[in-house]
């Protein structure tokens, strides 16, 4: 018998996944195109104009649109570089909106998405990463199924003391005698 066929091919059972995270991974996609595209398109037409910040648009953009891909697969190596992701995209966002925050901002990072908070994009570059870092906790499997766990152990400890309690009482309903009848 040859040992390729005892090797089986791996199948994915698992539902595919409709609702909010689908919507999410839109967000972050279409968010990292409109931050990607204009940043390219600069850093190629004038690279002399601003290059660093451009490059951080350009590598945010590039984050947004991986961290996309990263929350839309699931899976635990996807999910860790989702993580980076966010931990890059976060680092960005704080840094450059306390360097944007004294009323003459350096003029170099007027032009950056994060500037300011990312009020020009709607404040979207700060809240998206909050954003996706809760969903990638909440949808995170080793969680949930710890989760369920816990939940099965609870749901079995009350079945025991119920069905124990339901016994005791059953059992002092078999040993009790009868009552004499008095005033008959």
């Amino acid at each position: 018998m040859d040992e390729r066929s005892l090797v089986r091919p791996v199948q994915d059972t698992r539902r595919p996944a409709y609702g909010w995270g689908r919507i999410l991974v839109g967000v972050f996609a279409v968010f990292g195109a409109i931050v990607l595209v204009p940043s390219l398109t600069t850093l190629l037409r004038s690279p002399d104009e601003e290059p660093a910040v451009w490059f951080l648009n350009l590598l945010g953009g590039g984050l947004y649109i991986l961290l996309a891909v990263c929350v839309a697969h699931n899976g635990r190596r996807m999910r860790n570089i989702g993580w980076m992701c966010l931990g890059a995209l976060a680092t960005m966002a704080v840094l450059i909106g306390i360097l944007t925050l004294p009323t003459p901002s350096p003029a170099e990072l007027s032009d950056s998405v994060w500037a300011h908070w990312g009020r020009s994009r709607w404040y979207l570059p700060t809240v998206l990463p909050v954003v996706a870092a809760a969903w990638m906790w909440m949808s995170d499997p080793r969680r949930i199924v710890a989760n369920a766990e816990r939940i099965t152990e609870l749901s079995d400890t009350l079945t025991e003391s119920i069905t124990e309690k339901a016994r005791a009482v059953q059992e002092g309903r078999t040993h009790k005698t009868p009552r004499s009848g008095r005033g008959r």
